[in-house]
């Protein structure tokens, strides 16, 4: 028996025929036969891990699959498992143990006993995949570890804005942030994935509520102000009810993480469209910005252009004075 890991790209089912076809970490291809019912086990554009058995048909080895698991939760080492989703998959732009000591920087500096109970509880019992999901399934952050960097991000913008509103309460917000979109990742299958049956009917705001009570029923502070406050900042976060929220913002601190949660998502999204757009043009529309379109400037390139010239000004000044320099130094002391 051998064991194959291998992103699926095509699925071929007939009547008395299945397989799959899958990409190798090496790019290559390789076809797997499977079992009639096999090909509800699989999706499209995800990773498994293939038990396989070889076999002779017509004097042609071919390979039938007998065990198939989601890369995610199989028996594959963690640090086997990051480097397999690195070859696979786009990957968040910064190293992953950067962003998890991000944000857990952030979660040991909530003060609030209540707060940082329930946040650590949550927390641990996902952690295993919070550094691994996308934060969508297109659109913004829609890669390996695209919800812990989405989170990191917002993280770092709660404190540029703690720096200005102080009046508000920076335990709630770290907290609301790090557990905001957690349930994500029940609501996805995983990256180039599917939202789950629980994702389309309740959802990844209503269900990191319920994760929340959970977390504080079990500590006894569910009836706590800091969890009803806790709870109102993730199922508001989207802003509005048509894009999603039960409820409307109704503190300080929901609105503000209604709007980092937007800024972010939108200005990503707006980097990734100006980074295909020639200097001096517009970009394509942008879906999560009303379906506009937007200029990108020459300006950054002008600067960046007359960085060599800066540079070789500064070189050559910096030669001029080492020769004056030794000049005088022979005059003193030789």
């Amino acid at each position: 028996m051998d064991i194959i890991i291998g992103k699926v790209e095509s699925i071929n089912k007939g009547d008395n025929y299945c397989n799959a076809s899958l990409s190798l970490e090496d790019k290559k291809h390789f076809n797997v036969k499977l079992n009639m019912e096999d090909d509800q086990l699989l999706a499209i554009g995800k990773v498994f891990v293939f038990e396989v058995e070889a076999f002779y048909k017509e004097e042609v080895k071919q390979f039938k699959a007998l065990k198939i698991t989601p890369l995610e939760v199989s028996d594959v080492p963690k640090q086997d498992k990051n480097r397999l989703y690195s070859l696979f998959y786009d990957y968040a732009p910064i190293p992953l143990k950067d962003i998890r000591l991000g944000i857990e920087s952030f979660l040991n500096r909530i003060e609030n006993k209540i707060l940082k109970d329930v946040t650590t509880l949550v927390y641990e019992k996902h952690e295993g995949q919070y550094y691994l999901h996308p934060a969508a399934t297109k659109f913004h952050h829609a890669y390996v570890g695209g919800l812990a960097y989405h989170t990191f991000t917002m993280l770092k913008l709660v404190d540029a804005m703690l720096s200005v509103y102080d009046y508000l309460d920076k335990d709630l917000l770290y907290a609301a942030t790090i557990l905001h979109d957690i349930s994500k990742i029940d609501e996805m299958t995983g990256v180039d994935g599917e939202y789950t049956t629980e994702g389309l009917l309740i959802g990844h705001l209503v269900m990191a509520s319920i994760e929340v009570e959970k977390a504080a029923t079990i500590l006894g502070v569910e009836d706590s102000e800091e969890v009803l406050l806790l709870k109102h900042l993730i199922v508001s976060h989207h802003g509005q009810l048509n894009f999603g929220s039960p409820k409307k913002p109704q503190t300080g601190e929901a609105l503000l993480l209604w709007y980092i949660d937007s800024i972010d998502s939108k200005f990503t999204e707006l980097k990734t469209a100006l980074e295909s757009t020639k200097a001096g043009e517009f970009t394509q529309s942008v879906a999560v910005l009303d379906k506009m379109r937007f200029y990108k400037s020459k300006l950054k390139n002008n600067e960046l252009s007359l960085g060599p010239r800066l540079r070789d000004f500064f070189y050559v000044d910096i030669y001029r004075k080492m020769r004056l320099f030794l000049v005088a130094f022979k005059l003193v002391y030789l």
